[in-house]
């Protein structure tokens, strides 16, 4: 998370539909059932494959094997190397996975949100490369609820091309950056926006479209591998939430959340300007790894406000973000032995908002985020290969005493997390966390086991995740909106 030279001409909210006092049948959310999973997955399936027939059919046969690719396809789908060194486009590299993911909850509400989930996924990744110094990389995905036909998400995470000059390359496109250093809760991690529709918690992180140019130095014995970028992000996206007939939803029929009629920046107050700064750091007491950074433009969270409807709209702001972080182990000769066996982590960011022209709300004061952690791993615990690496790590905010700081997340937060690897032949994990927030009674536990069924294909995972969210009142956390809920899922995962 230079002043605009042009006027902002900031877009203004669309009005609510006006209702009466009772609600027609064309209002309430739609429920659909477990036996119509189908008749929805089979929709979604048709709209997906007639896309890509359409696009197929768009590239001449003859030109799209033998120009683009040649017969590096051929290889790759056979599993040969390709070289790209001919100068040609060449198709280097690919894959991808398809996922279903059932989730129901454990108390059934029967009211006005879904119980259950029915998560479609798929995403493929392709690696291109044209020439020597020039290549290419494109990411599609698709996401749907087989259940809620509001939940779908088709936009490519990443789709960019790189050009490589000695020392340097610049970056067009649509890209995800991932700046995070602690495991949970990432401060200085400004760039990327989030969705938070399928998981609060791990929310994913989507693309941005710019320009990034980066510069790496040589080094030192002290500072190794000294790199700047510099990011020119001119296109504004709001953060995306599930919507509110989901029980991940933020808004309830009392107060909806309207993202689409929210308050955004336009003209030049929608660009993002960002410097990192990353090396690393070897001394006598540590080696570690550095970030520094700073950034000016729009915010990527939002403020939330309401208008006389009760319905609940997302406000953007501006931000200047100045922060660090770091990661380092330190050294055993000096630091002595218990100390070496640690891994510690910490990151700061201060931002000053600042609000645009036509705001409906003040911005929010300024306010300082910071994290500190650290891991350390064991053993042989339970067998003579297993892993397992403990987590303790504190997010807080300070300098927050007006109201938009209550729906922030991680305000004063323990996190505590522990990763069990088998490091078998199955690449079996359970991994539980706990997040306890320190000032408000309101409570986060997962636990998430992954293993390989090699049985039926390597290529196949089944994942377990168990969520409890035991949250505060609503309008004190971020997590106050979504009441207190339990929920299990199970994912089939195929990497291809």
């Amino acid at each position: 998370m230079t002043e605009p030279t042009v006027p902002s001409q900031s877009k203004t909210r669309r009005p609510l539909p006006e209702t009466s006092g009772s609600t027609s049948t064309s209002q309430l959310p739609v429920r659909v059932g477990w036996q119509g999973a189908a008749g929805f997955a089979l929709a979604r399936y048709r709209r997906f494959t007639a896309v890509a027939a359409l696009l197929a059919l768009c590239v001449p046969q003859s030109t799209a094997q033998d120009d683009l690719f040649g017969d590096d396809l051929d290889a790759l789908l056979g599993g040969a190397d390709t070289d790209g060194g001919d100068g040609d486009s060449v198709l280097r590299d690919w894959k991808g996975f398809v996922l279903i993911k059932p989730r129901t909850y454990f108390e059934d509400r029967n009211g006005e949100k879904n119980d259950e989930q029915l998560l479609l996924e798929g995403e493929l990744e392709l690696e291109f490369r044209f020439g020597d110094r020039w290549s290419g990389y494109f990411r599609p995905r698709f996401l749907v609820d087989a259940l809620d036909d509001d939940l779908h998400r088709f936009e490519p995470y990443e789709a960019y091309v790189t050009y490589a000059g000695d020392g340097w390359d610049l970056r067009a496109g649509q890209f995800v950056e991932n700046w995070g250093i602690v495991d949970t809760y990432n401060p200085i991690d400004v760039i990327n926006r989030r969705d938070f529709a399928t998981d609060p918690l791990d929310a994913d992180r989507l693309g941005e479209a710019g320009l990034r140019f980066r510069r790496t130095w040589e080094g030192s014995e002290r500072v190794g591998e000294p790199t700047l970028s510099a990011y020119v992000l001119p296109v504004f996206r709001e953060t995306l939430f599930a919507p509110d007939e989901q029980r991940l939803g933020f808004g309830t029929a009392a107060a909806p959340l309207v993202e689409s009629g929210g308050f955004e920046p336009s003209g030049s107050d929608e660009v993002l300007y960002a410097l990192r700064y990353q090396s690393t750091l070897n001394t006598s007491f540590a080696n570690a790894d550095v970030q520094l950074l700073g950034a000016h433009g729009p915010s990527r969270f939002p403020s939330f406000f309401t208008d006389g409807s009760g319905a609940l709209f997302p406000a953007y702001f501006g931000a200047t973000t100045v922060g660090a972080g770091f990661r380092a182990v330190p050294n055993e000769e000096v630091a002595g032995r218990f100390l070496s066996t640690l891994t510690l982590k910490a990151e700061v960011v201060h931002t000053d908002p600042s609000a645009f022209d036509g705001s409906p709300i003040a911005s929010p004061e300024d306010f300082t985020s910071w994290v500190l952690g650290v891991d350390r791993s064991f053993y042989g615990i339970f067998g003579e290969q297993d892993e397992v690496t403990a987590t303790v790590e504190y997010a807080r905010e300070t300098s927050t005493s007006d109201p938009a700081s209550l729906l922030r997340p991680f305000r004063d937060d323990l996190i505590l997390r522990a990763l069990y690897e088998a490091n078998d032949f199955a690449r079996s994990s359970v991994e539980l966390r706990a997040l306890i927030d320190m000032d408000i009674d309101e409570q986060i536990y997962e636990l998430i086991y992954e293993t390989q069924l090699r049985s039926i294909d390597e290529d196949l995972k089944l994942t377990v995740q168990l969520q409890h969210i035991d949250a505060a009142d609503p309008g004190q956390s971020f997590f106050g909106s979504l009441a207190s809920l339990s929920s299990v899922a199970f994912g089939l995962r195929w990497d291809f």
